[in-house]
């Protein structure tokens, strides 16, 4: 998308209209950006119009459904919340199934950034009804579902800092515009050098050849974690980048995930919108219902809560059994994890453990990251290869 010069000219229109508007004028600037945003989906994305229009249907009904169950949010927000997002949400697995199960007439319910516009829609309405959002203007809600440099793949903001940068834009200085011109040739470069070097040895290409030793599948791991941080981390610097030259703020999306020391440290660095979006919207929530269930008893809270966040995040990725397993596997690693820690700070209190010295702490440290790179690494075999090829290839 960032290659096309449709694109650019899109993106240079938008930002002139918001450096040209007053701050009274951000409805100006929420309908310049829905504006251009829509073209960019059509003509640079290429969406089928019938997706668009469903889009703008969906957005219209979240809007009326919102206003419909305001009375009901003040008495059981979650049950308003559940009753606007259902529609959605009913849409959206239909449309993964649908590819999955091969359903012909039900696929054209499955398409490019459905998937993002699902984690908006049910923020923005959760976030609604729990009173985290005082005001909701149409035109800004329609520039933040459809908001076209963080349309395909992110990052996920939410509408209240959305709103808050769109009425009052960042202003554009030599030193922004330095970071801003880095930013963008960063991505350039992690898609266009670093992926493409590693591709050819990664996962993909070695099934694509049939060549499925252990050899190639453990080399073929390990490349393609380069590869996907590459192209995933420097689309979402093209997309923060292009953003604050309209004038919005794009919260990051990565830091430095393959220096996590452990599982759970990598998944605050890897794609940090949606892994916010994983715990405040699915795992706490989860939390404090089975906190009901099983009271004091912590241990079945955290597994629980763990599997059922890592089932959501594998079958938002793809609904088909490669996938689930991949978030179970991550879901297994980070309570193999916390049960770990427990364990480990208590024996710490009993027996007062003196800390590692110079020598150890840095060494000690150094294998944690290998560590926790190397689970993630193997994990991207379930994430890339059909279920089947992983069988056949073990019982070989």
């Amino acid at each position: 998308m960032f290659e096309t010069l449709f694109f650019w000219v899109l993106l240079l229109i938008t930002a002139a209209s918001f450096y040209l508007t007053s701050a009274s004028q951000f409805r100006i600037r929420a309908v310049t950006l829905t504006g251009a945003s829509l073209l960019a989906i059509a003509f640079v994305v290429k969406l089928n119009p019938i997706w668009i229009l469903f889009l703008i249907v969906t957005s219209v009904w979240i809007l009326i459904g919102l206003r419909l169950t305001g009375a009901l949010a003040k008495r059981r927000p979650m049950l308003a919340s559940w009753l606007v997002f259902l529609p959605v949400l009913i849409a959206w697995v239909l449309g993964k199934q649908a590819v999955a199960l091969h359903w012909t007439p039900l696929t054209i319910l499955y398409f490019v950034g459905f998937s993002f516009y699902l984690i908006k829609a049910w923020t923005l309405i959760k976030d609604y009804h729990d009173g985290r959002i005082e005001q909701l203007d149409p035109s800004v809600m329609l520039a933040y579902f459809f908001f076209f440099p963080a349309y395909i793949a992110g990052p996920m903001h939410y509408f209240g800092e959305f709103d808050r940068t769109i009425r009052n834009p960042t202003g554009l200085n030599g030193e922004k515009l330095v970071d801003i011109v880095f930013r963008i040739l960063l991505g350039f470069a992690k898609i266009k050098l670093v992926a493409a070097l590693f591709t050819p040895v990664s996962l993909e290409a070695a099934s694509a050849a049939g060549r499925l030793g252990w050899r190639s599948l453990i080399i073929g791991s390990f490349a393609y974690s380069i590869v996907i941080w590459a192209d995933f981390s420097g689309y979402s610097d093209l997309a923060i980048g292009t953003s604050r030259l309209i004038g919005i703020e794009v919260p990051e999306n990565f830091n430095y995930p393959y220096a996590a020391a452990n599982i759970r440290e990598f998944w605050q660095r890897w794609h940090i919108t949606f892994s916010r979006v994983l715990t405040g919207y699915i795992f706490i929530p989860v939390s404090r219902r089975l906190q009901q269930l099983f009271g004091e008893r912590r241990n079945p809270v955290l597994i629980l809560s763990y599997l059922a966040t890592f089932l959501f995040c594998g079958y938002w990725h793809g609904p088909t059994l490669n996938f689930l397993l991949w978030g179970i596997y991550h879901g297994i690693g980070l309570i193999v994890y916390d049960l770990y820690r427990q364990g480990t700070m208590q024996r710490r209190l009993r027996r007062k453990d003196q800390p590692r010295s110079r020598f150890l702490a840095p060494v000690a440290h150094a294998g944690s990251v290998l560590l926790t790179f190397s689970f993630v690494s193997m994990g991207w075999i379930l994430f890339v290869l059909p279920t089947e090829m992983i069988f056949k290839r073990l019982s070989r």
